[in-house]
């Protein structure tokens, strides 16, 4: 597949509102589309920012009939890979929308070349600036993003995929006169005028690349007004910022200023400064750690002071795909002009179990919470009813509820009843779960766990408990809160082979929206129709439309794979 992407944005430090800039009685964008559209492509997509100040830009293109990527307005690279993943582009042509003239003949030569060449990048060299575009393989984008670092490399998308040394890079001139030093590109408000000359000289008929060399080869007074400009001034102030950026990285202190202001106004207002225990400051160095973040885009976080982080807990586990994740956005935006919550069930809530029915081997039936502690706590109720039993032995975290978080020194404020009754065992200790039910004999509801503590079961360790618990009468619960959709689609039951009688799933289920499941046998998960397990939110139509969308790319990508490599890397060092 070839993609001809054109990145344009009207935040413009130089020309602010540029792309709107009419020319023929059209937005510059328009325009440059128009001019485009006969370059021999399967897609054509804009690749602007999420600023609201392109709103406007996005709704020329989608009347244009043009796909739309949207991501930082800084990250151009990142729109570009994001556009290449969604699309399957084999071929990406990389075109800016400050090139009013661009020439779509131009464009379809360089493709065929770049084919004949089996080339990783191809530029044309010593043609006018304002003609300029590029061609790249899709792969060689999607790695740049993974490992270009540099603002440079992040702003102007191709110089990783040039300089990097890793791949087939052809720069191919197009004539033996260089024309490069020729600036035509819309850059500031007197290029405008110059086009627009330009354009008035051919009166509305198409005109080629070379129509325009001979134009001002023969009248060089028409480029008067902008014979100052230097082209590609952009890259070169880029590079500047690389400089400051490298020195930034020599060991010195994060600047925090704003983070530990706002600390001392948070922690007037909210208890530990935050609403997960994980997040708060009790975690952190306060002083010398960021604390508050601003936003976030793939696996990279931006605190409030503009420090930018790898961030290796991607949400504490839930953005699986990354941040900010197209494809599951996509399916939230369209949802959510459609609704998000309503007087009755929703469609989409039986698609979800239907899936999870599919992916999870123990998924007869599905019930769906927003955390892991809403989807664990119902487990132990309804094995509780299921059973007549009220004892609950208990291996790994479980989340915030009483029946759990009493078996920590969190358990202030919980009834010494209610800690009477969960009973804690060790992973990979068997013995310690049979000393349990010889002390509680026919007491135990329920043996409910994490199927991975810091290290995997050994000696067939979850069969076992599986074996020992229906032997004393009680149900097996699998805690894949964590597991779920991480070590296989189908999670640890699905990987290890052991598939127990209730499951509960939650974090990467959605890429960071909330939602969680309770999945089980259907004689079990029935007892829902007497166990009361309800709140307002539970069929939220945006968290469930982004669990289709994340379950549904990782089962087409094979994501799990993928996540294996990495996982990799990390225990190689």
């Amino acid at each position: 597949m070839t993609g001809l992407v054109m990145q344009a944005r009207n935040s413009s430090t130089r020309y602010s509102k540029k792309m709107l800039h009419e020319f023929n009685g059209k937005p510059a964008l328009e325009y440059v589309m128009d001019r485009c559209m006969p370059v021999e492509a399967d897609y054509k997509i804009l690749a602007t920012s999420e600023r609201s100040d392109d709103n406007v830009l996005v709704d020329i293109a989608e009347s244009k009939g043009w796909n739309v990527i949207r991501g930082s307005v800084d990250d151009v690279l990142g729109r570009f890979a994001m556009a290449a993943k969604n699309y399957g582009l084999d071929t990406v042509v990389r075109v800016t929308g400050d090139c009013i003239l661009m020439d779509h003949r131009l464009v379809n030569y360089a493709v065929s070349r770049f084919r004949e060449l089996d080339a990783d990048y191809l530029a044309l060299t010593n043609i006018i600036d304002g003609f300029d575009f590029e061609v790249m393989r899709g792969n060689a984008v999607i790695e740049a993003d993974k490992n270009a670092q540099l603002p440079s490399e992040r702003e102007h998308v191709s110089p990783y995929i040039r300089n990097s040394g890793k791949f087939k890079a052809v720069l191919l001139p197009y004539d033996e006169k260089d024309l490069s030093g020729i600036h035509l590109s819309l850059d500031y408000k007197e290029d405008a005028e110059v086009i627009q000359n330009i354009m008035n000289y051919f009166q509305g008929r198409d005109y080629t690349y070379e129509d325009v060399a001979k134009l001002i080869a023969e009248n060089k007074s028409i480029l008067e007004k902008t014979n100052h400009i230097i082209p590609n001034e952009g890259y070169a102030k880029s590079l500047s910022v690389d400089k400051d950026y490298i020195e930034g990285l020599k060991g010195k202190a994060l600047n925090l200023d704003k983070s530990n202001a706002l600390f001392d106004k948070v922690s007037k207002l909210i208890p530990n400064c935050s609403q997960t225990f994980s997040k708060s400051y009790l975690q952190f160095s306060v002083g010398s750690s960021p604390l508050f973040v601003k936003e976030a885009k793939g696996c990279h976080l931006t605190d409030m002071d503009n420090n930018t982080f790898i961030d290796f807990a991607m949400g504490l586990g839930s953005c699986i795909l990354g941040y900010s994740f197209e494809p599951v956005i996509h399916e939230i935006e369209k949802q959510i002009r459609k609704g998000s919550i309503y007087s009755l069930p929703h469609y989409l809530e039986y698609d979800l179990a239907e899936l999870l029915q599919e992916v999870v081997p123990c998924a007869e039936m599905a019930r769906f919470g927003k955390n892991g502690s809403d989807v664990t706590s119902a487990a132990v109720k309804v094995a509780r009813a299921y059973t007549g039993r009220d004892h609950i032995a208990c291996c790994g975290y479980h989340g915030w509820q009483d029946w759990y978080i009493s078996t920590t020194t969190l358990n202030k404020g919980i009834p010494d009843e209610i800690k009477k009754l969960s009973l804690t065992f060790k992973f990979n200790d068997l013995e310690s779960l049979e000393r349990l039910f010889a002390e509680h004999k026919d007491k135990i509801a329920c043996v409910i766990m994490e199927p991975i503590s810091l290290c995997g079961p050994e000696d067939n360790f979850l069969q076992k408990v599986k074996d020992l618990a229906h032997k004393n009468g009680a149900l097996l619960i699998f805690d894949e809160v964590v597991t779920g959709f991480r070590l296989a689609v189908g999670g640890a039951q699905e990987y290890f082979g052991v598939v127990p009688d209730i499951a509960c799933l939650g974090k990467s289920m959605g890429n960071g929206m909330p939602i969680s499941a309770i999945v089980g046998r259907k004689e079990i998960m029935r007892l829902f129709n007497e166990v009361f397990f309800s709140f307002t939110f539970g069929g939220e139509t945006l968290s469930i439309s982004a669990a289709l969308a994340t379950i549904r790319f990782m089962i087409e990508n094979r994501t799990i794979d993928y996540l294996w490599k990495q996982g990799e890397k990390l225990q190689e060092g």
